[in-house]
């Protein structure tokens, strides 16, 4: 455990340069910096803003001009080198060498340096010994080189299996050696713990301390657990305690030298209730998850407050919203997922809404209402973006395919669904602080992150973000095979194929995997298992609690076994294999759904031949899924019907389908996060 800081040896260790702290738009000056940002201050965007797809896309290309990998490879080299020579050593040489590579770094780190340094290759040779000792395998250079990568600030692809947690956590040692705040940010509060708890003997052994703060840990417990050197957590409980710290440092003067008080007596000063220690390292598991799908999403610090006029809207925007006619008085977007008014269907609102009351008399509030009720009747599907649980709505991320229980709509969505499921409606919150992730990453000092699936987004990573990506070789040979597409009129016939190609590669003694987007489809498929083999065992993942999750993956690999999960089930959980699953030819995965964006269904293929194993997969298309309906232009769709009776190249032209389809779906996605940071950066300049 880390001895408790004095104010003194804080703003010694953070003092090397003078730098500005922004307070609300006014410019304090202050001294405790080296690049950090201190507990609830607002920094000016450190990253370039490249937002259009062009200029991401530019960025892209130029960042494969300076290839890392080969520099990083020749360091790997350098560093096992080294190691060897440190093998000899009995344990007490051994553990004076750590103190001094420690000191060492402490001494020799320049906040200023963006590449790695001879002492930073000593110390990684020290703690890739260090987990020799501890684990009883030498970290291989694939694993060298993507810690490297981290601690130089990339985005590290490294295929599932390849051991991206003992990776994380060599950088984070070398990074916390240096004497800053080092932070591993993971997906889920159960990733969060575990990868902090079995890391905890090599942390020991390497003389730094870590802690794990979930959204179960107290309040009274997390000044505390930021006093740690490594700090296991999600982004959301990340941003959630920054905004909070702001929210308690409002009204302060001098700012900066509250948040180090806050820092030295662990967020207790003065009733202060500032809880982080400052921000450098920063390293983000699942960083296409984190940087890219979740980034747009804002996190919103509100209070509940209670509106009874609210309520009687919300209910009568639903009575208003069932006596419109689709396509006369409004009409849908599906790809887009917007609902408008015709001409018609305003004169229509209005009048409906001269007899509701003074509150409905003013004509936009009204219009905005009805169409919030629109959106909730026909745009929100049960049980695909939202599940009922003990009465109350559960939104469910629709990439994850996990529940979000601490998500609600916006202020009047989460109302209006609420009436229109019948429900007991919910009181409004008041926001007290918000900001998206994209914004809070980009203002972050030193950020580094590791995924499967990096290169489909290494431009927004460039653009975005100003990281470059390195793609990570595997350590074998992967020995995985793509079976051909399977394609299919209607999503009822395919999920039969799914159910029985599923069941007869069980009883050879395969382990199969099946993906799909939403509860909604795996109760559907569960359905299909029970009407040819009822009394068959399936293991069925939608939207439970992450722990649970895991550990069900985990035994995915069993012989016979067959898993029905949504495509993001226990993201960070191996799943190994059984002898006679090897045998047999590996895990087999099958993709029953396809998703929006390729590079999700990419992670799900990478599930299977980890290591060197083998493995299969395979890719079932039905006309009618959702991202055929959505994305693929009408002419296509017109031609693949036809293609579809001729019964000719259904696989290749399929192939070409899902790309198109998948492409124009990046496409507005990525439109639509470069309009909501662009809007979010514009509002915050306009408050300025």
């Amino acid at each position: 455990m880390t001895a408790r800081p004095t104010l003194q040896s804080l703003q010694t260790r953070y003092a090397n340069q003078s730098t500005l702290l922004w307070d609300e738009g006014d410019i304090v000056s202050a001294q405790p910096s080296r690049h950090l940002r201190l507990l609830g201050t607002h920094g000016e965007e450190y990253k370039p803003i490249k937002l259009d797809q062009w200029a991401a896309k530019v960025s892209a290309q130029l960042a494969k001009l300076n290839r890392p990998l080969p520099r990083l490879r020749r360091l790997g080299h350098q560093i096992v080198t080294m190691r060897a020579t440190l093998e000899p050593l009995d344990d007490t040489a051994f553990a004076e060498h750590l103190r001094t590579q420690a000191q060492q770094s402490r001494l020799h780190y320049s906040v200023q340096s963006t590449r790695i340094s001879a002492h930073d290759i000593a110390a990684f040779s020290t703690v890739s010994e260090a987990v020799r000792r501890i684990n009883g395998f030498r970290p291989h250079l694939e694993q060298l080189i993507g810690a490297l990568g981290l601690l130089e600030g990339s985005i590290v692809e490294m295929a599932t299996g390849e051991g991206k947690t003992i990776t994380a956590s060599m950088a984070a040692i070398v990074s916390a050696w240096r004497g800053l705040p080092c932070h591993v940010v993971t997906s889920n509060d159960y990733l969060a713990a575990r990868d902090c708890e079995i890391n905890q003997t090599l942390f020991a052994l390497c003389n730094v301390s870590a802690a794990s703060l979930t959204g179960d840990t107290e309040p009274a417990a997390r000044g505390p657990a930021y006093a740690h050197d490594i700090v296991y957590t999600t982004a959301q409980n990340f941003l959630a305690d920054h905004l909070r710290d702001d929210l308690a440092l409002k009204g302060q003067k001098e700012r900066g030298h509250v948040a180090l008080r806050a820092a030295r007596n662990f967020g207790t000063v003065g009733g202060s209730g500032v809880v982080q220690q400052g921000v450098h390292q920063v390293i983000v598991d699942e960083a296409d998850s984190v940087l890219i799908d979740e980034a747009v999403t804002p996190l919103i610090i509100s209070a509940p407050h209670p509106d009874d006029l609210l309520e009687s809207a919300a209910r009568q925007s639903i009575l208003i919203c069932r006596a419109l006619i689709a396509d006369s008085d409004y009409t849908l977007d599906s790809t887009l997922r917007t609902v408008e008014l015709t001409r018609a269907g305003r004169t229509k609102v209005y009048t409906l809404a001269q007899e509701a009351g003074p509150f409905w008399q003013r004509r936009d509030r009204a219009e905005e209402l009805v169409q919030l009720a629109l959106y909730a009747t026909h745009l929100m599907n049960r049980d695909e973006h939202y599940v009922i649980e003990d009465g109350e709505v559960v939104l469910v991320d629709e990439l994850t395919g996990r529940l979000a229980r601490s998500r609600t709509l916006s202020l009047g969505m989460q109302q209006v669904l609420e009436a229109s499921l019948d429900l007991d409606i919910s009181p409004p919150s008041e926001v007290r602080a918000r900001l998206s992730f994209q914004r809070y990453f980009r203002r972050l000092p030193k950020i580094g992150g590791m995924t499967g699936t990096a290169k489909e987004a290494q431009g927004e990573f460039a653009g975005v973000y100003g990281l470059k990506t390195v793609p990570v070789p595997t350590h074998k040979k992967v020995q995985r095979t793509h079976m051909k597409r399977r394609v299919f009129r209607t999503q009822a016939e395919k999920m039969r194929a799914v159910a029985h190609d599923a069941l007869a590669l069980s009883d050879a003694n395969r382990a199969v995997l099946i993906g799909v987007r939403s509860v909604q489809t795996s109760a559907a498929l569960h359905e299909a298992f029970l009407a040819i083999a009822p009394d068959r065992a399936i293991s069925v993942l939608n939207a439970v609690n992450d722990a649970q999750e895991s550990s069900i993956v985990a035994l995915a690999g069993k012989a016979g076994a067959i898993t029905v999960a949504t495509n993001m089930a226990g993201r960070g959980t191996d799943i190994k294999i059984d002898p006679a699953v090897h045998e047999t030819g590996g895990l087999h995965v099958i993709i029953a759904e396809t998703n929006d964006f390729s590079r999700i269904d990419r992670q799900l293929v990478g599930r299977c031949a980890r290591q060197g194993d083998p493995g299969t997969t395979c890719s079932y298309i039905s006309m009618d899924e959702e991202v055929m309906r959505r994305f693929l232009p009408k002419y296509l769709a017109a031609i693949w019907s036809t293609q579809y009776r001729s019964g000719r190249g259904l696989s290749q032209f399929a192939r070409l389908m899902v790309w198109v389809a998948q492409r124009r779906a990046e496409r507005l996605a990525f439109a639509q996060r470069k309009s909501s940071l662009e809007s979010e950066i514009s509002s915050e300049k306009g408050t300025i």
